[in-house]
């Protein structure tokens, strides 16, 4: 008797998974593999045997940045026609700030300074506080 209520709560949430999924934009992603990939480093970046990983996720991270860059924030909807270049441009130019700062941890990475590495990527996250304050939808 148990059974048939299992079925319809299971293809529920499925549903509900699906529905979720729809909603998540491209940037959505992008913003994603950022997420993951900055708590992934400041866990490992201490670590040197991690040298050439920390190294390939710094780009992976440049490279979602970069495509970041491409797509535009759903908040850009809501700015009037006069002032979208310049938010757009304001947006842009605070994903090539994070890009700067990945790329000076990544030098410091690859010249094998962990200690300027660390304190080089305590600068990511006020970066990306303050586009997330500027640029995400509320």
């Amino acid at each position: 008797m148990n059974h048939p209520l299992l079925l319809i709560a299971l293809a529920i949430l499925s549903f509900t998974h699906v529905v979720q999924a729809d909603d998540e934009t491209p940037l959505d992603g992008q913003m994603k593999i950022l997420a993951r990939g900055t708590r992934q480093l400041s866990q490992q970046l201490v670590d040197p045997a991690k040298q050439q990983e920390n190294i390939a996720l710094l780009e992976s991270l440049k490279k979602a940045a970069t495509d970041a860059e491409a797509l535009d924030p759903l908040k850009t909807k809501t700015i009037p026609e006069a002032g979208r270049a310049a938010f757009l441009a304001d947006y842009r130019s605070e994903l090539e700030k994070l890009k700067a700062a990945f790329d000076e941890v990544e030098q410091a990475v690859k010249a094998g300074d962990y200690s300027k590495a660390q304190s080089m990527s305590v600068l990511i996250n006020p970066i990306k506080k303050e586009g997330h304050s500027k640029f995400k939808q509320d």
